[in-house]
């Protein structure tokens, strides 16, 4: 993902780079050392594609801010497309996040979805899934979700409410965590038991 964010503003470098030396910093940023991004885009939409040629996941955002030195991508209102192969793609939308590659440069890209973070699944035939919480963490390429949060899920059969989970996203599998005091609360249906 990340050589696939460089090389699209590589290619764009005349509409969406920033020139360091003129433009005045951009108020409230945190992130790089001197609070300026390296790149920024607007209305940004990235393709990732698997070897085969088939769409991984699509990621849309209102703005991208980069920071190479951290190997940071901060986002406005991201929205994620995570496409499974033989399946229905998942979605997932927030009000900011983070995308990073981790250190040594290993393979795996983490995208951290933060504020009101909603993660769906349609599927098919009056069937649902619908998850909200306020953090939560996907990791495309194994297409896998977590969250140390309280997560809400609504679906076609009911509603549970955990302080946690992690999910293989590509098998459709959710394990729900529990605290001391906060244990999972499922509520069926009544239409479950007809």
């Amino acid at each position: 993902m990340f050589m696939v964010v460089l090389g699209l503003v590589a290619a764009g470098t005349a509409l969406f780079v920033m020139d360091r030396r003129s433009t005045p910093p951009l108020p409230g940023e945190a992130a790089g050392p001197s609070g300026r991004p390296d790149f920024y885009m607007e209305g940004a939409v990235v393709d990732q594609y698997r070897p085969d040629g088939t769409l991984e996941y699509r990621l849309t955002s209102d703005d991208i801010r980069h920071f190479s030195e951290q190997a940071l991508t901060r986002l406005q209102r991201p929205a994620l497309t995570l496409y499974r192969p033989g399946g229905r793609p998942w979605d997932a939308r927030a009000r900011e996040g983070d995308l990073r590659r981790p250190p040594r440069g290993a393979p795996e890209e983490e995208l951290e979805l933060r504020d009101d973070v909603v993660l769906e699944q349609d599927r098919g035939d009056g069937g649902f899934l619908r998850l909200t919480t306020s953090r939560l963490k996907i990791y495309p390429g194994r297409q896998y979700a977590e969250s140390d949060r309280d997560v809400m899920i609504d679906s076609h059969v009911g509603r549970t409410t955990a302080t946690g989970l992690e999910g293989d996203l590509q098998l459709g599998l959710l394990t729900f965590h529990s605290s001391g005091n906060e244990p999972v609360h499922t509520v069926l249906q009544p239409q479950q038991f007809k």
